[in-house]
C-alpha cells in the first residue's frame, strides 16, 4: 500500500493584501484542489507571531494524485481571482511528498512544523522512536514526518510561473500537533535536540508554531 501523500506551503502576503488573500484562500483555492480526486482535506494557518505569515497543509491518498491530470489542469488554468493574488506573494516555499509515518490520532488547533535539510539517509525506525516521546507531552495529539518528492515538487505550471524564488529547498517535514498554543510552543523548544540526534548530518532546520484558522475536507462541501 501507497502512502499517503502531502502538500505543504509557506507564504506571506503584504497587510493590504492580507483580506483579499484570506477570502481567496477559503472561498476557492482550497476548495479547488480539495474535492479532485485522491485529495482528502486542507487545514490553513497563520504564524502564532505574524499575522501575514501562512501555512497550508493538504492531505492526499498518495503522492501519485500531483502528477495525475485533474491536479494539472487546475495548475495550468488559474482563475481570474488567482491571476491577480498570487503574483502579490511575498517569501513562499512549497513542497509535495508522501508522509513517513504518522503517531497519534485527530488534528490540532496548533502545528509545530519544521523542515529539515538532509539528504542523507535515515533509520527510519529509530527517527520514531526518537519523536515517539512527544506523544507523552501534555496537549500533543499526533506526530508526523513526511519526506518531499522532488520529481512531483518541480512539476512545471502556469502557476509556478506567478510565484519567486525556489521551492522545497529541504527533504523532510515535521509536524507536530497540539491542542493549545502552549503545547505547540512547548514542542518547537524542545525539538531542536530532538532534531540533531535524529538528523545528525542536517544542513539545517527551522520551526515555527502555527495556529490553525480554516479547514475543508472532501465531504464537507456545499448542499443543493
Amino acid at each position: 500500500m501507497s502512502n499517503k501523500g502531502f502538500l505543504a506551503i509557506w507564504c506571506e502576503i503584504g497587510a493590504e493584501d492580507l483580506a483579499d488573500y484570506r477570502a481567496w484562500i477559503t472561498k476557492e483555492h482550497i476548495a479547488d484542489r480539495t474535492f479532485l480526486p485522491g485529495w482528502n482535506g486542507a487545514r490553513f494557518c497563520v504564524d502564532v507571531t505574524n499575522e501575514r505569515a501562512h501555512f497550508f497543509l493538504y492531505a492526499t491518498e498518495n503522492k501519485d494524485v500531483f502528477s495525475a491530470q485533474p491536479y494539472l489542469n487546475v495548475l495550468n488554468n488559474p482563475s481570474p481571482w488567482t491571476n491577480r493574488i498570487m503574483p502579490k506573494f511575498g517569501p513562499f516555499d512549497r513542497a509535495l511528498g508522501e508522509q513517513l509515518f504518522k503517531l497519534g490520532n485527530g488534528f490540532g488547533s496548533y502545528m509545530m512544523v519544521s523542515r529539515i535539510k538532509d539528504e542523507s539517509s535515515i533509520d527510519l525506525a529509530d527517527v520514531k522512536s526518537k519523536f515517539a516521546k512527544f506523544m507523552d507531552t501534555p496537549d500533543i495529539v499526533s506526530v508526523r514526518l513526511m519526506k518531499l518528492d522532488r520529481s512531483a515538487t518541480d512539476i512545471k505550471s502556469q502557476e509556478k510561473t506567478m510565484r519567486k524564488g525556489a521551492e522545497g529547498d529541504f527533504h523532510y517535514l515535521l509536524v507536530i500537533e497540539a491542542i493549545s498554543e502552549k503545547g505547540g510552543t512547548n514542542a518547537q523548544n524542545h525539538v531542536a535536540q530532538i532534531l540533531k540526534d535524529a538528523f545528525p548530518s542536517a544542513e539545517k532546520t527551522d520551526s515555527s508554531v502555527r495556529k490553525v484558522l480554516y479547514g475543508e475536507t472532501a465531504f464537507e462541501g456545499p448542499t443543493t
